[in-house]
């Protein structure tokens, strides 16, 4: 009997956990009911999706800042430049190529390059920085918008 009734509570804690987290502790079980709303889940970004901080912010390039052929989308070129002289440029030079970030046997590699071809890689290193190379995080640094414009003024470069 006490049996009987731990595993009754364990299956309502269990239900109610995910009904806090919005999904069925059942799911798969269900048949679909026209009468219950479909849950829906948190966009990615969103303040309800649990992403962990850095998820969270590649889940906004890929869905949301990035366009079918890889530009960035709502980038104001001029302000970008404007910040990358400012910021940027002390280190990385005025048109991005003081530093070759490809290995000495392969095809050199420059922010332009990166920016163009391999934006998520550029993407995660503006926010979070790359501690190997002692690129400095920007994530607390800036607000989204100036990231969003220096990464479009980036794919620019040469």
């Amino acid at each position: 009997m006490r049996f009987a009734r731990l595993v009754s509570a364990g299956v309502l804690a269990l239900a109610a956990y995910g009904l806090l987290l919005g999904v069925s502790a059942f799911a798969g079980t269900d048949k679909p009911n026209e009468n219950k709303p479909a849950v829906q889940k948190p966009e990615p970004g969103s303040p309800g999706d649990t992403l962990t901080r850095e998820d969270a912010r590649m889940a906004l390039l890929v869905y949301k800042l990035l366009d079918k052929d890889g530009k960035i989308k709502g980038a104001n070129i001029e302000r970008g430049e404007q910040l990358y002289m400012q910021n940027c440029r002390p280190c990385h030079g005025n048109d991005g190529r003081r530093f070759n970030f490809s290995l000495y046997y392969e095809e050199p590699a420059f922010i332009g390059d990166r920016a163009r071809k391999e934006m998520p890689t550029f993407w995660y290193q503006i926010n979070f920085g790359d501690k190997e190379r002692g690129m400095e995080a920007y994530i607390d640094e800036f607000p989204l918008q100036d990231l969003i414009d220096i990464a479009g003024f980036a794919q620019t470069l040469p």
